[in-house]
């Protein structure tokens, strides 16, 4: 029974009545379950009216939206939290101005540091500010599909045409917003093992992230990055566009045609009035699981590896991983941070990804937007050893 509340939103109580809904033995190991008793467990969690829990049980009763009543579980709290905090904040209710004002709420002293008790030395948690580690990869495939299989795709976006020639991009969310002008080539696409010959939603959630973050911290001019399996480009541009001294957009030879015609179409054109040294974009060749053929891959000390919705089979997750690993180790003066957008498709072939990236780094999921996390995850990681997190952030 206590194994089921480490999911977020699932207590004593409501593991205690879901158990017994399922017929199953309180007694009994989370690593004792069959498949069959597993799946009970996800179904009445997630439909507990259906098996007769009252609704004064759960924790999300009548919705503003839906009016309907739910049991939120895992990354749902904190989503539904965060909508809750900003409805308030907007309709300037006297609550949501004591959250945006960084407050107490709930009738606290307001005259003390609200410590309490002795500390000695510092306590190391699993999160760094908004950051949450993960250390499983089954846990964390479990977390991440209970919510999105429980909203059925609602919450998946419809940002990009696949079966357009030519998109134009907005990307907004930084001091100004980018608009990227970017070739698609449906045909090879629908050729067996191409998938990166369109964009996907995943790539423009990634870039609207390093959009965001350009303004909140990170010196892109600083900075060194590559990307694997860059598909169209649009990542590798948008870093680009942000100011990135050097990015390298890789991927098959077959994609060769379609990276180098968006990259040239969308290089910053610099005057360099200021004497500043110049930005550099450019695309080349890396297959996964082999040393890079042509030199200018790591001809320079690499920052930031950056990876959008690349693995799309479990097969080509050691190769990909690999890679990361041979990249990172190219430099041993500074930890190279490594950034992972990936949509959420099958909880089998995250599994095996997770659980590749778990053997060599630590790894870190990042909130990006309550409207895409239950469809979208950001992983930002390290390889293991090499830093200590909680410096980075």
């Amino acid at each position: 029974m206590y194994a089921l509340t480490a999911i977020k939103g699932v207590g004593r109580r409501y593991a205690n009545i879901v158990l017994k809904k399922a017929d199953i033995d309180f007694s009994k190991r989370a690593g004792e379950l069959s498949h069959d008793e597993l799946e009970r467990i996800v179904e009445i969690i997630q439909n507990p009216l259906q098996y007769k829990i009252p609704q004064w049980f759960l924790n999300r009763q009548k919705d503003r939206t839906s009016g309907k009543y739910w049991q939120l579980v895992s990354n749902a709290v904190d989503n539904s939290l965060r909508e809750d905090l900003d409805r308030m904040k907007k309709v300037r209710v006297h609550r949501g101005l004591r959250h945006d004002w960084n407050l107490r709420v709930r009738g606290q002293h307001t005259k003390t540091t609200g410590r309490g008790g002795r500390t000695v030395g510092v306590t190391k948690k699993n999160e760094i500010g908004e950051y949450t580690r993960v250390e499983d990869a089954e846990e964390e495939v479990c977390e991440l599909y209970s919510v999105y299989y429980s909203s059925n795709g609602s919450s998946r976006l419809d940002l990009v045409d696949p079966s357009k020639t030519e998109l134009t991009v907005e990307l907004t969310g930084g001091t100004k917003t980018l608009t990227l002008t970017i070739a698609q080539n449906p045909n090879i696409n629908n050729e067996l093992g191409q998938t990166g010959a369109v964009l996907w939603n995943s790539s423009i959630i990634t870039s609207e992230y390093l959009a965001r973050r350009s303004t909140h911290g990170w010196d892109f001019s600083t900075i060194n990055a590559i990307e694997l399996g860059s598909g169209c480009g649009l990542v590798s541009i948008a870093m680009h566009q942000l100011g990135a001294r050097r990015v390298v957009a890789t991927d098959q030879a077959r994609m060769m045609k379609l990276l180098t015609r968006n990259t040239d179409c969308n290089r910053v054109v610099q005057l360099n009035r200021n004497r500043k040294p110049p930005t550099v974009l450019l695309a080349t060749e890396y297959v996964w699981g082999r040393a890079p053929e042509d030199p200018r891959v790591l001809a320079e000390p690499v920052d930031m590896v950056v990876i959008s919705d690349c693995v799309y089979h479990e097969s080509v997750a050691p190769l990909l991983v690999r890679s990361l690993v041979d990249v990172c180790k190219s430099r041993s003066d500074v930890p190279v941070v490594v950034l992972v957008g990936q949509e959420l498709r099958s909880d089998i072939v995250h599994a095996a990804f997770v659980a590749e990236l778990l053997e060599h780094f630590d790894v870190y999921r990042v909130p990006v937007m309550p409207s895409v996390d239950t469809s979208y995850v950001l992983y930002a990681m390290w390889l293991r050893g090499s830093h200590s997190p909680e410096h980075t952030h």
